[in-house]
Order: C-alpha cells, then structure tokens, then sequence
C-alpha cells in the first residue's frame, strides 16, 4: 500500500513538473519572438521617458561596443550631452574630454557646446543659469531648441517659479517632433498647472498676468480638473466652454481624453515649421481708426496716480503744442476698471485709437482681445502679441541695457564683467544687455548679483573681479535701480582697485535733476538716458521751460514720465496720419523709437558721463544708426 502511494505521489510530482515545462516551453516563443533591443534603441527610449541619466549609460555602452571611430564618437556626444542634460557635470566633462572638438562638424560641435554649457551652469543658481543659457532663435536645430526649452524649464521649477517653467515647457512642445515625447511634454506641463493650482496661481492670479494664452489655458484646465463637479454633465459643460475660450489648445492632443475621459473636437493649432512660434513674426497690417477721437486710459487715482498724472500731462503738452491735432482726448480713470470695461468704453465713444493702459495685466488682458481699433499700450508684456495693431511702448530697462551694449561695442569693448541685482528685474537687465553685446562680438566672461537692500555689497563684487585685472575685461556693467545703489557700488569698486575699470550704468542712476554733492562719486561713469532728460540745445530748452511753465512740478519731478507721455502722443498721431509700420522709426523725446516686427516699439537712448558730479552729454541717439540694425535677440549660441 505505501508502495502505491509512494508511485502515485511520484507520478503526480512528474506530472506537474511536465505541465510547468510544458507552460515554459509555451511562454518562451513569446518573450524571445521579439527581437532585444539595441543599447542606441533603449537610450534613445529613456530620452522620451525623461530619464537621461540612464540615456547617456546606455550611449556610453553602445559606444563602446562601436567598430567605427566616427560612431563611437557621436555616440559619446550623445551620452555627453544627456549626462548634462542630467546635471551629471562631473559625468558629462569626463565623457566630453574623450572627444576632440576640433574633429567635430557643425552639427555635432553645437551639441557638444551645448553639452559644455549645460556642464558648466549645472552648479549656478538657477537665475544665473537662465542667464547663461537664453532661448533658442527660429533657426534652431529642433533637438537643442528643445534641450534647451527643457532645461530652462527644470531652472524655473527649481526656484519655484511654476508658471514661467511651464510657459518653458509650452516653448518647448512646439520643437517635439516625436508623439510620445510630446504627450509626456504635455502631461507634465499639466501636472505642473495642478501644483501651481493648489498653490494659489490661477489663471487669473497675479502670478500669471503676464503669461502666455497656451499658458493660461493649461492653468484654467487644471481649475477644471481639480474642482469637484456635481456630475460629470457639469464637468463636461466647463470643458466644452474651456475649449471655447482656448481653441487649438494643445491639451486637445492627448491630455483631455487621457485625464479627463473627454472626447475633444478641437483641432490643435501648430506652427508651420518646428520653432516658428519662437521668434517675433511680424504681424498683418493694422485696422484703421474708426474715429479721429483718442482716448488716454491711465489709472489716475490708485497707487500709480502719480505716475499717470506725469503721462497725461506729457500727453497733453504734445497735443497741444501738435497744431494739426484732432479734438481734445477723452481721459479714463481704469484705476478700478477692467481692460473688458475699458474696451466697452471705448466702443461707446467711437474711439479711434486707445492708448494705454498702465497696468500690465490689463495690457496682457487687451492684448488678446484688440483688433477693432488700434492701442498703444503703456507697458511691455512678455506674451507673444498675434493682433496687428496692438502696440507695446514702455520706458523699460532692457531698452538702456541694449543701448549700453551698443555703445561698448562701439568704442571697441569685447570684454565685460558685469553686476546686477538678484530678482526678475536685474535678469531682465541682465539679458538684455549680454544679448546685445554678443551680437556686438562682445563677450561677458563673468557677472555677479546683490541683494539691493543690502549696503554691503563685498561678496558679490570680490566674486565678479575675483580675476580682474588679469581677465582683461574692458568694462563693469552695473545695474542698479536707484542712484544711491550706484554710489554704494561705484565706491566699494574703488576699494577693491578697480579704478581703472571702467563703469558704465543705465539711466536709473541718474535722479534726472543735478546734485554735484551727491552725485560726485560717479564721476567718469557712462551712462544711457533720455535725450528729454540730458539732451542739450535751444528746442530741448525751450520745450522743457514750457513745460515747466505749464505743469510745473509734475513735469520737474517726473521727468521721464512726462517724456513718456509726449511719445505716447508721438506715435498715436503717426497712427492716426498714417500709420505705423515694421521698421518706422521717429525721434521721440525718450529716444529714437523704432517699431519691430512684433509690433513693440523699442527705445534708443543717448550717451552721457558724469564730469564733476554733473552729466555731461556725450551722445545723441541717431536715426540712421537705429534703421540699419535689428532687435532680434541673440539666441543660444555655443
């Protein structure tokens, strides 16, 4: 009987170990009927997926698996790169210095440059960073348009600047060319919509005023989606009037039916060209006026009372010394008015050209909703403007920067250093002025920023002439928001003997009214302002006391504005008598004004240096100069 037992447990254990093998013998086709794939196949994977660390193991093993001397060293570039990409900088320069750029061709020489810049910034705050790797232009390889896109969109989420890192990562979707590549683009910048969501950056936050729609529109889904809806009816309904406000919205590709279960009839709008949304197109002619009236729209109560007050009576000097001027503006208060309220006003009054308003959400509001008439907005916004007719006009800071660059670049500086404060303002400053000077031929080989609340100002200024004089710079850039930060900065130069290198500054050092007393530790800076502020001869004369008599304290004090306020007036009559026109260019009080491509009016401004505490003209802006030159940024370059 135990026998018996003993067989049958024996034959059972057999059988069953039969059935395993012959379940194994049935699975094994199936995982080996599929060929394994290549270590370049799996690394070009891990570039989809986001993980580019493991990309450049993967390159790095099948170069070394590489016959050919050429494919091994692209492949080495590859894993260069995405070990950068990474921010593997020790990883990345240890694969870098295996490969001679001298062997390269133009292709892969702009991808090992990349590969060196994004080792070289991987250890740099995320500000300077961003500094040091600017957009890409049009013209751009789509592959490092949109490495750098994604790596400017890491810098921004790493200082917690959710909306400007997705407004990255929406630049960056329109150079993707692969599907997958592109859907995981879009998830993440959805993600990041959430989390700016939950903390409070809305639409229509403060944080986002100055975003772009595509920006906007991901931030008004994510309020969609994070909202608990009675039904899926109610959803669905907020959805559909989402699509309505936001047609051709990227999240229609693979976002809205894979998130939302929701089945989208939009049509996604694309560029024509990977990256043509990059640069400025220049925009379809503008509408006519419907009237002669003009409206002046500025916030005249408020906290920025004073400032408009100073515009309007700019403006109206201009009108009123303008002899063959139409009839008296009409005047907003928008202090508590919305840009849909003003263009309803507007529209009541028949107004023919709109200039204002002030604040920059209210220009970011109007510049998706113009195309009746034309605007000249009094602010500068960063979103890509489609509306012809939509005019941005600003005294903003990146104009004197750029003119600070030419004039270097014209007196044969190559060299810079440079010194800025921290914060959006001085990045701004910052960029402006090193676009303009590479495009120059100029080179800023090192820069510092300060905290501008601060008096001592020791680190940032040992940090930046750590290598002076030895690194030949020709010229300190210093960028201060208010002359007394000048002062401190140009006196501590001195104790750290840079005398000898020379300052040159923006018009924010310059109160715009003479103090010798003050102004003496200056002496021998250069500095970019207005021609209404340092210009000389008997017209500037003239029309200032004319002001001055007119509307005294206002015109003394607010200098600028008041300058503002004429050109505003400027261009709205040349609107008015003819229009305004891609290369136009006119002599305005803050400067030559000339009109890009993208509608935006850009300032050139004169030269001035402080001679016994006073500024001493040097320099006025030129028209001819200004006509033979373009306002394209500098893009990436290696």
């Amino acid at each position: 009987m135990t026998s018996i037992r003993s067989y049958i447990h024996a034959f059972c254990l057999l059988f069953a170990a039969a059935v395993l093998a012959g379940c194994a013998a049935t699975q094994r086709p199936e995982s080996t009927s599929q060929p394994s794939r290549s270590p370049t196949e799996q690394a070009r994977q891990a570039e989809l997926e986001g993980d580019h660390a493991r990309a450049a193991e993967l390159y790095m093993e099948a170069a070394a698996d590489a016959d050919d001397p050429a494919e091994r060293r692209r492949l080495r570039l590859s894993a260069g790169l995405d070990a950068a990409q990474a921010g593997q900088a020790t990883r990345a320069r240890q694969i870098l210095d295996g490969i001679q750029a001298s062997s390269l061709n133009d292709d892969a020489r702009i991808r090992y440059e990349l590969a060196s810049t994004l080792a070289r910034i991987a250890a740099m705050p995320p500000t300077r960073a961003l500094a040091e790797l600017p957009p890409p232009s049009s013209g751009t390889d789509p592959e490092i348009a949109q490495r750098v896109w994604l790596k400017r969109g890491e810098l921004h989420f790493a200082q917690n600047d959710l909306i400007a890192g997705m407004h990255a990562l929406v630049q960056r979707g329109i150079w993707l060319v692969d599907d997958t590549a592109l859907a995981a683009n879009d998830a993440r910048v959805y993600d990041k919509a959430l989390q700016a969501i939950a903390y409070g950056q809305g639409p229509d936050s403060r944080a986002a005023r100055n975003a772009d729609n595509t920006t906007r529109g991901w931030l008004a889904l994510a309020a969609i989606g994070q909202r608990r809806w009675a039904d899926r009816a109610e959803r669905d309904r907020a959805l559909a009037e989402w699509e309505d406000e936001y047609q051709g919205h990227p999240a229609a590709r693979s976002v809205l039916p894979e998130r939302f279960d929701y089945d989208s009839t939009m049509v996604v709008s694309q560029p024509a060209e990977p990256g043509e949304q990059a640069g400025p197109a220049e925009l379809g002619p503008a509408p006519e006026p419907p009237s002669d009236t003009v409206a002046l729209a500025l916030p005249l109560s408020g906290d920025f009372a004073r400032a408009a007050e100073a515009i309007r009576a700019g403006f109206l000097f201009a009108y009123e010394t303008d002899s063959s001027a139409p009839g008296q503006p009409l005047i907003y208060d928008t202090n508590t008015m919305s840009a849909e309220a003003i263009l309803r006003r507007a529209r009541q009054d028949n107004v023919g050209v709109l200039v204002g308003p002030l604040n920059k959400s209210k220009v970011a509001a109007l510049s998706s909703q113009a195309g009746e008439r034309p605007i000249v907005a009094l602010n500068r916004i960063d979103r890509t403007i489609t509306e012809p007719g939509f005019y941005q006009f600003a005294l903003a800071p990146e104009d004197d920067a750029r003119t600070v660059a030419r004039h270097a670049a014209d007196e044969g500086h190559e060299r810079a250093l440079a010194l800025v404060p921290e914060g959006d303002w001085g990045s701004r400053v910052f960029d402006a002025f090193r676009e303009r000077f590479s495009a120059g031929g100029g080179r800023v080989i090192d820069y510092a920023t300060y905290n501008s609340d601060q008096h001592d100002h020791r680190g940032p200024i040992q940090s930046v002439l750590s290598g002076y004089p030895g690194n030949e710079a020709d010229f300190i850039f210093v960028a201060a928001a208010q002359p007394v930060q000048a002062r401190l900065i140009r006196s501590q130069l001195r104790f750290y003997r840079a005398t000898g290198l020379p300052m040159l500054s923006t018009s924010h050092i310059y109160s715009g009214s003479p103090d010798p007393n003050e102004d003496i530790d200056l002496n021998g800076v250069g500095f970019a302002d207005l021609p209404w502020v340092i210009g000389e001869g008997a017209f500037l004369d003239d029309r200032r006391a004319a002001a001055t008599e007119r509307y005294g304290d206002t015109a003394e004090r607010y200098t600028r504005l008041f300058a503002m306020g004429m050109d505003a007036w400027l261009l709205t009559d040349q609107i008015g008598s003819g229009g305004l026109r891609t290369g136009d260019t006119f002599e305005g009080m803050t400067g030559v004004l000339a009109v890009r491509p993208d509608n935006r009016v850009e300032r050139y401004l004169a030269w001035a240096v402080f001679r016994g505490g006073r500024p001493q003209l040097v320099e006025m802006p030129s028209q001819a100069d200004v006509r033979n030159e373009t306002s394209e940024p500098a893009p990436w370059e290696p």
